[in-house]
């Protein structure tokens, strides 16, 4: 679709012939604004997965979709923890079934296909995780040149063995956070290879918004509530930005209520929530979810305004609860997942008890990453 990108800020206008991270103008951080506008009269494709909403993405050249079958990712019921906690109306969606086992792909399908749109050949990221298994995949299939920036020890070694695996130009750095993200950032400006950079990357949330069009899809009544792991909150920011789309065009009445979960160790999006500074503790953090350790959310005031609006909230849960949580849904529903997909269970839990959820409400928790890909706690 016909799109242009805006900067949140001093709303300069930017066209999509270039990939963009930030305003030109003021450096701020870019939205999407399409042309016309998304609605209900428009037709999905009969096509599968993400494939079927490409008429609601930022991809010029419908050619460009480089696909491997994400989404629609099943929405299953759970009986048995729904017993326990006596809320009737669980459910959970299953995002670790997408083609390299996590949500990832949905906005790596967009993001890369953008960059195939624009004609970039050859791109940089610190990466490790998820997000770099998965972006590593796409650009093997788009047949675009990854330089990953990624330390040797301190992540998930089975995730840097498949990062390399798709063929990636390993580049190795000291075992912090920063120090990756110094050292891509330091490339980037000598190579003149442009940067991903999830923190700020509107194309992967426009990715992740079809998540709320699967949803409305399957649904036919919505959930009230929806919980979701946050670091960078992208994709409850591309839930929001799916379902304004469609509470813009009638398809639907209502926004359920969108609440981020977040660890004791790393909660940003809480403090700021509270009302509160919060300082992130020196040293490399050690929460097993992983996932989402991020210290400084560059969209926060957004996220904001989303808990603002949809009536949620977020919500940090202790450590302990993480793996028991993780081991009580793998006992009781078979499903396996990552201690960063778990952490949902222990908000819910938390909201349970606090009374912003009720035994009459429905619950909706995407489970983002599947377990086999990080060590059992």
């Amino acid at each position: 679709m016909a799109y242009i990108l805006i900067c949140i800020d001093c709303l300069q206008e930017h066209d999509s012939s270039k990939y963009r991270l930030l305003c030109e103008s003021c450096n701020g951080l870019l939205d999407t604004k399409y042309y016309p506008a998304p609605g209900k009269d428009l037709l999905f494709s009969n096509n599968k997965g993400i494939a079927r909403y490409l008429a609601t993405l930022p991809i010029n050249n419908p050619r460009n979709l480089i696909t491997m079958g994400e989404g629609d990712t099943p929405i299953v019921q759970l009986n048995h923890i729904a017993k326990l906690l006596e809320l009737p109306n669980l459910f959970s969606k299953l995002e670790y079934m997408n083609p390299t086992g996590s949500f990832k792909d949905r906005g790596n399908a967009v993001q890369v296909s953008v960059l195939k749109d624009v004609g970039i050949t050859e791109i940089a990221d610190p990466t490790g995780g998820n997000a770099g298994h998965s972006f590593a995949a796409y650009c093997a299939r788009a047949g675009i040149k990854f330089h990953g920036f990624a330390n040797k020890d301190g992540l998930s070694q089975s995730k840097i063995q498949a990062i390399m695996l798709h063929g990636t130009n390993m580049h190795w750095v000291a075992n912090t956070r920063e120090a990756r993200v110094e050292e891509a950032n330091r490339f980037s400006q000598e190579s003149g290879i442009p940067r991903v950079n999830y923190a700020l990357n509107i194309y992967f949330i426009e990715g992740l918004k079809v998540i709320a069009y699967e949803i409305v899809e399957q649904m036919p009544l919505l959930p009230d509530h929806i919980i979701i792991p946050s670091g960078n909150g992208s994709i409850l920011h591309g839930l929001w930005k799916g379902f304004s789309e469609m509470l813009a065009d009638g398809r639907i009445t209502k926004i359920p209520q969108l609440h981020a979960a977040q660890t004791d160790e790393t909660q940003p999006i809480v403090a700021a929530f509270e009302g509160r500074k919060w300082i992130p503790k020196l040293g490399k953090a050690s929460s097993i979810a992983n996932g989402v350790g991020v210290p400084e959310p560059p969209r926060l005031t957004t996220l904001l305004e989303i808990f603002e609006a949809s009536g949620g909230m977020p919500i940090a849960v202790p450590e302990a609860k993480i793996s028991d949580w993780q081991r009580k849904l793998a006992e009781t529903e078979g499903i396996f997942v990552e201690p960063t997909s778990a952490l949902v269970f222990g908000a819910l839990e938390r909201l349970i008890d606090i009374g912003a959820i009720k035994t009459t409400d429905r619950v909706l928790l995407p489970l983002t990453g599947f377990g086999a890909k990080e060590p059992i706690p």
